[in-house]
C-alpha cells in the first residue's frame, strides 16, 4: 500500500479508488485494509469512525456469506490526502511484518466456508468496539481483525485462531476503557447536577 501511496497521481483517493486500485482481492484485503489505520502508535480523533465503518459493513458480509465485498456510495467517496495514506502504510508496515512472520497454509475447520461467516460476525463485534471514538479502544480489535483475515487469506488456522484469541484481549481493554468514561461521565454528571 506504500508503494500505491507514493505513486497515486492526485493529491487525495477516495476509498472507492483505493478498493479499485488494490483490486479484486476479496475480504481478507479490505479487513487488513481498513484494521491498519487504527493500528498507528498515536491517536488521531475521527479516525476510528471512517475506517471502523467499512470494517463492520465488510465483516457484515463476509458473516452474510455475500460472495464479493462492496461498500456504499457514500463510504466510497470519502477520501484522504494521499501524504496520510503512506503515513499509514509506513507506521503498519512493522505490525504486518511480524505476524507474517508466523503464517503458513494449515487449513481445518477454521478455514472453512462456515467458519468465515462466523469470524466474520465476531469481526463485526470487534470492528463496533473500533469504532467507539475514544483513545486505546480502537488498535487492540483492530489488529485482532487483522490477524484474522491475515489468517483467512493463507488459510492458517493458528493465525486465525491467534487473532480470536486476541480479540478476547481486545473485547476486555475495550469494554474496560468505554466502561470507565461512561461511568467517569456519570459521576462528573451526579455531582454537577448534585451542586446546582
Amino acid at each position: 500500500m506504500s508503494n500505491l501511496a507514493r505513486d497515486w497521481p492526485g493529491e487525495r483517493i477516495s476509498l472507492g479508488e483505493l478498493m479499485v486500485a488494490l483490486g479484486a482481492r476479496g475480504y481478507g484485503v479490505l479487513i487488513v485494509l481498513f484494521s491498519l489505520p487504527n493500528l498507528l502508535p498515536i491517536y488521531i480523533p475521527g479516525l476510528s469512525p471512517i475506517f471502523g465503518v467499512p470494517l463492520l459493513i465488510i465483516c457484515a458480509q463476509l458473516a452474510q456469506g455475500m460472495a464479493t465485498p462492496r461498500l456504499p456510495q457514500f463510504l466510497t467517496r470519502r477520501s484522504m490526502k494521499r501524504s496520510d495514506l503512506q503515513m499509514i502504510a509506513l507506521r503498519a508496515l512493522p505490525w504486518l511484518q511480524r505476524v507474517e512472520r508466523f503464517v503458513r497454509p494449515r487449513p481445518s475447520f477454521l478455514t472453512s466456508r462456515r467458519a468465515e461467516r462466523v469470524i466474520g460476525a465476531y469481526g463485526v463485534w470487534l470492528a463496533a468496539i473500533v469504532i467507539v471514538p475514544f483513545p486505546f479502544t480502537n488498535g487492540p480489535p483492530s489488529l485482532a481483525c487483522l490477524i484474522m483475515a491475515i489468517g483467512l487469506m493463507e488459510e492458517d488456522s493458528r493465525t486465525i485462531a491467534a487473532g480470536a484469541a486476541f480479540g478476547v484481549v481486545a473485547t476486555c481493554i475495550g469494554l474496560s476503557i468505554i466502561g470507565s468514561v461512561f461511568w467517569a461521565l456519570t459521576a462528573g454528571f451526579g455531582w454537577m447536577f448534585g451542586l446546582l
